[in-house]
């Protein structure tokens, strides 16, 4: 035993002679020579769930006693914890998100600091996202649409209660030939931390049907500004095809118009479009009917009364494909559930249940004349948009779906930009009409093309290779994806006029296309609308992408286990996108989903990936188009808003920060030689500052 102990002694002794002497090097990154930095070498995921962890390490180099890093995180008190709060050199810590987030929270920022125990100067930090939802975040009235293969359409308005149920609620559902009314709407929802979820219809006492099921995969997008509710979701029917809309895809928006609805509240012009099937046009040959989309324009005056509109029909395979009439007409009052009716003069008489969000955004199915056309859509009011030429200038971004002559659905997406004077001079465009023998159309150039607006909101764009298209301007202030949001910017709807294809769009403004990228949480919805057995309906989820990357991963779910009542098969998505550096704005990646979507087993457990195109109005939303054969592919990207408190707290430190910097340019501290800086695209992390009368000279903060 002594001689083991001496023989310890010794180790010990020659171990500190050699370290003394350097013979032993110290830990990598303690040594003396050059200055103190704090590096985070293993960061945390883009996004963590509420109460979830993650592991995280930081190293400083040139700390010669190895002192570490202290971990803090803000916003203070509501941001997290670590474990260990302190570490040295290549040791972790287990950061642990808070286990829910404020009143009305869908996501919450986090910033991770580590800052260094021997220079407390020195720091590093890193951001992620908890995801914090809740049922609570579902509260109010919403109304709803649903478009699905062919002419089946749904549109109504439910009541929740935030605790997971659906207490009332009416809708109407129509197809070629087929109406239902449903007097009664129950059921449940539920909603997970990322703000994906179930909606389960119990559809009561239907016209068609009786009382039967119905599931919905659904995700919020937004919150509301005066409200800690989601005021935006994105939705699609997941049933396996057994319910009303065939696997139809829409949204669910919060009635903000409510609960007083009334006729007054159905004022001015409206920009509409629908898409269905029509029969009439080929009844008389022994046909059994051809797809088709609708478009056109209306005035009510607020009290029962369509003095007048024009509407345009463009159906594939008929002669002539595209027809144009005159209309007048009425409508009834809204019930409390913001329901009412509008009959046209078209064809004898046509009458659409619609559902009102905003006195500007109408819901609308038909319900009667269904031997002429089934169809479903939505109208958007005009505010005070220009009818000239000026009305469409500066850069746009298109997301178009619709039908080929052989009655195969196509998709397509682009971008363009207008002079304000009736010429495109620039553009690109992605079209997927892979039903038809695997044809697509990628890069197509829109240089050239023109566009022409004289006296009315109702125009026309010529696109280089002849392709026409019907313009609808809607209100600049209005949202056109999300129409509860207070981010406007109009737009316009399209309806493709020419022989080739029948097809219906939403043009976008793009705010700035040199900054357009998607980074943090989004809402996504796809939808494949091919004829069976192809059709795969809509997928819903939501993901997050992670900054600097060009990946995002989350998860969806796009058909539910079962019928009816369905149990919706939740499944990862992933994908890639890099920019294209010829078109600012665009982006080129691809989509994995499991099962897969579209073409996947329900239930699968195989991942199926798709080639797409992103086109970015801005940091907050865009279109989305599949560019291989698999099939016609499309749909939307928008980002998930932030509570409504975090909104209002960003928007005050943007406000004074926006005051510190363009006080140098205005007001009685600035200097009336210099520039003003004035704000430019704002979105939920983010403003953007231009200098006047600079060119090309701008900066962005970061928004809270």
């Amino acid at each position: 035993m002594n001689c083991r102990i001496l023989l310890l002694l010794l180790l010990c002794f020659g171990l500190v002679t050699l370290s003394a002497c350097n013979g032993i090097g110290k830990l990598p990154g303690t040594s003396t020579g050059g200055s103190l930095a704090v590096q985070i070498v293993q960061t945390p995921p883009a996004a963590i769930t509420a109460g979830g962890t993650a592991g995280i390490v930081a190293n400083v180099q040139n700390d010669s006693k190895n002192a570490g890093v202290t971990w803090s995180c803000a916003p203070a008190g509501a941001c997290g914890t670590f474990s260990p709060a302190t570490t040295g050199y290549q040791v972790g810590t287990q950061y642990t998100a808070p286990a829910s987030g404020p009143a009305g929270a869908l996501t919450v920022p986090v910033t991770i600091t580590a800052t260094s125990v021997a220079d407390n100067t020195q720091s590093a930090s890193v951001t992620t996202v908890i995801q914090v939802a809740t049922p609570a975040l579902l509260q109010g009235q919403y109304a709803f649409v649903l478009q699905g293969f062919a002419s089946f359409g749904m549109v109504g308005s439910v009541t929740l209660d935030g605790n997971g149920n659906i207490v009332s609620g009416e809708g109407d559902a129509s197809a070629n030939g087929f109406y239902s009314a449903i007097p009664s709407i129950t059921g449940t929802y539920t909603l997970d931390p990322t703000g994906h979820g179930t909606l389960a219809f119990s559809l009561n006492n239907t016209g068609c049907c009786g009382t039967f099921a119905q599931t919905q995969s659904m995700t919020c997008v937004s919150i509301s500004a005066t409200a800690p509710v989601c005021s935006h979701l994105l939705i699609s029917e997941a049933d396996q095809f057994n319910g009303l809309t065939i696997g139809g895809v829409g949204s669910m928006d919060l009635q903000t118009a409510g609960p007083n609805f009334s006729a007054a509240q159905v004022s001015g012009g409206y920009s509409f479009t629908l898409t269905g099937f029509s029969a009439a046009a080929v009844k008389a040959a022994g046909g059994t009917g051809l797809n088709g989309n609708w478009g056109g324009i209306f005035n009510a005056d607020g009290v029962g009364t369509i003095p007048s509109g024009i509407f345009d029909t463009n159906t594939v395979g008929g002669n002539p494909s595209f027809t144009s009439i005159p209309f007048s007409g009425t409508f009834t009052t809204p019930d409390a559930n913001g329901r009412g009716t509008l009959t046209f003069t078209t064809n004898g008489g046509t009458t659409y249940a619609y559902y009102i969000v905003t006195p500007e955004v109408l819901r609308l199915t038909t319900m009667t004349n269904l031997g002429y056309a089934g169809n479903t859509g939505s109208a958007y009011g005009q505010g005070s948009v220009a009818t000239t030429d000026a009305a469409l200038n500066g850069n746009y971004v298109f997301g178009n779906l619709g039908f080929d002559v052989p009655g195969n659905a196509i998709g397509s997406a682009g971008q363009f930009n207008t002079d304000g004077s009736g010429n495109i001079p620039s553009g690109i465009m992605d079209l997927n009409d892979s039903g038809n023998a695997g044809a697509l159309g990628l890069g197509l150039s829109w240089a050239g093309a023109t566009y022409s607006l004289a006296g009315s909101p109702r125009g026309i764009i010529t696109g280089p290779s002849g392709q026409t298209y019907n313009v609808y301007l809607t209100d600049p202030a209005l949202n056109l994806l999300d129409p509860n949001s207070s981010t406007g910017g109009g737009g316009a709807l399209l309806l493709e006029t020419d022989a080739t294809f029948s097809s219906i769009g939403t043009l976008v403004p793009q705010a700035v296309p040199s900054s357009a990228i998607l980074q943090g949480p989004y809402g996504l919805l796809l939808s494949d609308q091919n004829n069976p057995p192809h059709s795969d309906g809509g997928f819903v989820g939501d993901f997050v992408a992670s900054s600097g990357t060009g990946t995002f991963s989350g998860e969806g779910a796009f058909q539910g286990q079962g019928t009816g009542n369905a149990t919706l098969i939740v499944g990862p998505v992933a994908g890639t996108f890099t920019a294209d550096s010829s078109n600012p704005g665009r982006f080129t990646g691809d989509i994995s989903t499991t099962p897969a979507f579209p073409g996947g087993v329900i239930g699968g457990t195989v991942a199926g990936s798709e080639l797409v195109s992103f086109y970015l109005a801005s940091d907050s939303q865009g279109f989305v188009v599949e560019t291989d054969t698999g099939a016609p592919v499309t749909g939307l990207v928008e980002v998930q808003d932030s509570s409504s408190s975090a909104k209002t707290t960003a928007a005050k430190r943007v406000s004074a920060r926006l005051s510190n910097f363009a006080g140098h340019g205005t007001g009685q501290h600035g200097h009336p030689s210099k520039p003003r800086w004035v704000r430019g695209a704002t979105t939920s992390n983010k403003v953007e500052l231009f200098q006047e009368g600079v060119n090309d000279r701008s900066v962005e903060l970061e928004n809270g």
